[in-house]
């Protein structure tokens, strides 16, 4: 494990969280010794313990409770970076996206959902087979993930993993959790099943009610650059509507080849360091 290449945001949210128990520390004293306590500073305590546990939850790069990778360092990425697709396999379009990326020579990482990728066993084979790389996205794809007891979310993953190994004889390195939401018992069934937390530079939103090709597409080439691990959805969270991938994948490939990157996988991305 390279870990001097890894970006993983500072954990500002910590710092916030830790200020905010010592505010908390404080107004408890001066309500014992009966001082007069402003308003504005019980309000302001109450602020920055709900931002930060709100942060931690759902920014990536906030670090209160995990420091997921975000990037490589950018001296060290050599020209790469590593395109991420979430919440396949889908038999359309995972394989629409397979063939724009093997004809275009660059390799990407699938964060699959477990239950899916039994339904669709030979597509995940087909996947390690074309030379991109699998990652655990959960058994379930569960909302509730964060707050499933360690135990259940450790057994969820565990299952993942053992099927992925056995469809390609590969058990995944990362683990990124379901809509991308963090939490002390999220971090801590990770562990136990000897994942590694993955986040992300940018990701297109392209799996959000009303996204466009373009929209998506503009969102990433923001953050195109050596080491960036940017996320487009080879397949829909929810029944109804068909993923974009494909069209945002031609036009950010583009983007790529004009400025010199090449997408390899997640393992590909981080061992350049080494």
């Amino acid at each position: 494990m390279f870990a001097s290449t890894m970006i993983r945001g500072f954990p500002w949210a910590r710092l916030l969280f830790l200020a905010a128990v010592a505010g908390t520390v404080g107004l408890v004293v001066r309500l014992a010794f009966g001082w007069e306590t402003p308003w504005l500073a019980v309000v302001a305590v109450a602020a920055a313990l709900l931002g930060s546990v709100g942060a931690g939850v759902f920014l990536q790069g906030a670090g209160l409770f995990a420091r997921p990778l975000l990037a490589v360092e950018p001296a060290l990425a050599k020209g790469r970076v590593a395109l991420t697709f979430d919440d396949g396999p889908d038999p359309v379009h995972t394989r629409a996206v397979l063939d724009l990326l093997d004809r275009r020579g660059h390799r990407a990482t699938f964060f699959v959902i477990g239950a899916r990728a039994e339904a669709h066993e030979p597509l995940v084979a087909e996947i390690a087979r074309r030379g991109h790389a699998l990652g655990n996205h959960s058994w379930t794809h569960s909302h509730a993930t964060p707050f499933y007891r360690v135990r259940k979310l450790q057994a969820d993953l565990e299952r993942a993993q053992a099927f992925f190994t056995r469809a390609t004889g590969n058990a995944p390195r990362w683990f990124r959790p379901p809509i991308g939401i963090l939490s002390p018992r999220v971090v801590q069934a990770a562990a136990r099943a000897g994942l590694q937390l993955v986040g992300w530079t940018a990701t297109a939103r392209d799996g959000v009610a009303g996204a466009t090709v373009e929209g998506a597409t503009a969102r990433l080439e923001r953050a195109l650059a050596p080491g960036a691990i940017l996320v487009l959805h080879d397949a829909a969270e929810r029944g109804g509507r068909a993923p974009i991938a494909p069209a945002v994948l031609e036009r950010l490939l583009d983007a790529l080849d004009a400025r010199g990157l090449k997408s390899v996988t997640l393992d590909e991305l981080v061992g350049t360091g080494g």
